[in-house]
């Protein structure tokens, strides 16, 4: 079985993809700026200082894929100078130090499969249907974007087969957007912000391991990849079910975006626009969702029926 070498593995995606690559008999190298001993989990864990430019070499003693997750939290404050630099050198920097590793070690790296989002295309809402090959948008979140993948790309230089991931807003029951709504929505209070009628692209976190696993599995895909549900949902639908799936009914107004633009600045625009984004080209290599609406998805989070 192969090893695998995990840069931000301690996050909310980390945790549940770490937790699945060890359940499937994946041995995993862990990097962390304050390494620990947990050989016997299956795990071990490297030390890494993107200050200070370095690795532990020992993490790449065997590894021949790379997964990186790194990237500070889009929406843990506001976008302040400071704080839009620390967004765009969580990311670059962690896989420039990367690439220079393995290019002056010259180790055996086969396959790098790294992070983006769907916040790629753009901050806008509209009846188009994105797909991998739509233009990119002009917006901070886009840049951010279009910076974090050309650091990815790097890695096609030394013959590594280079995969990214454009994640949708990812659902789970012990983070991202549901652990931010579902307390409020189980209180009755209607969720939607704007006019709702902008289109979340989502993505359950069971599906995205498991398309962290069959993207393993395969030789045969390299480039750039949607990692969304290809049910297409606006703001006012999702609020609506994730009510419903606490047996709630709200008839309060939406949260207004002037209220929204108030609290969050320049980073209201990715909450209150939204497209709808294709599935198809990882639909077409074969991979199979078992989360395929929202509601399978906030019934399987809130371990609660929703009635149709």
């Amino acid at each position: 079985m192969k090893k695998i070498l995990i840069a931000g593995g301690t996050g909310f995606v980390g945790g549940y993809l770490t937790a699945h690559l060890r359940k499937i008999g994946y041995e995993l190298h862990l990097l962390t700026r304050t390494p620990k001993d947990q050989s016997a989990s299956g795990i071990k864990y490297f030390e890494w200082d993107l200050k200070k430019s370095f690795i532990d070499i020992n993490a790449f003693d065997g590894v021949d894929t790379i997964i990186n997750l790194t990237g500070e939290n889009i929406s843990a404050g506001r976008w302040t100078s400071s704080r839009r630099l620390e967004l765009i050198e969580s990311r670059v920097l962690s896989l420039n130090l990367l690439f220079e590793y393995v290019k002056r070690h010259e180790f055996n790296i086969d396959k790098i499969i790294s992070s983006s989002a769907v916040g790629y295309y753009g901050a806008y809402t509209s009846d188009t249907i994105l797909s991998e090959d739509s233009s990119s948008g002009n917006d901070f979140l886009a840049h951010i974007c279009k910076v974090w993948e050309k650091a990815a790309w790097q890695f096609e230089s030394l013959g590594v087969k280079t995969v990214i991931l454009r994640k949708g807003i990812i659902l789970g029951r012990n983070g991202g957007m549901c652990a931010k709504l579902a307390p409020l929505a189980k209180l009755g209070i209607n969720v939607s912000l704007g006019d709702g009628k902008q289109y979340i692209p989502w993505i359950d976190i069971h599906d995205v391991v498991r398309m962290y696993e069959f993207i393993l599995d395969r030789t045969d895909i390299r480039g750039v990849y949607n990692a969304v549900a290809p049910q297409h949902i606006t703001m006012n639908d999702f609020a609506y079910i994730l009510l419903r799936s606490f047996g709630r009914s709200s008839f309060l107004p939406n949260i207004p975006g002037f209220v929204i633009k108030l609290l969050y600045g320049d980073m209201a625009a990715m909450l209150l626009n939204g497209s709808r984004i294709s599935a198809e080209k990882i639909r077409n290599k074969g991979f199979k969702f078992n989360y395929d609406t929202i509601a399978r998805s906030l019934e399987n989070s809130s371990k609660s029926v929703i009635k149709s």
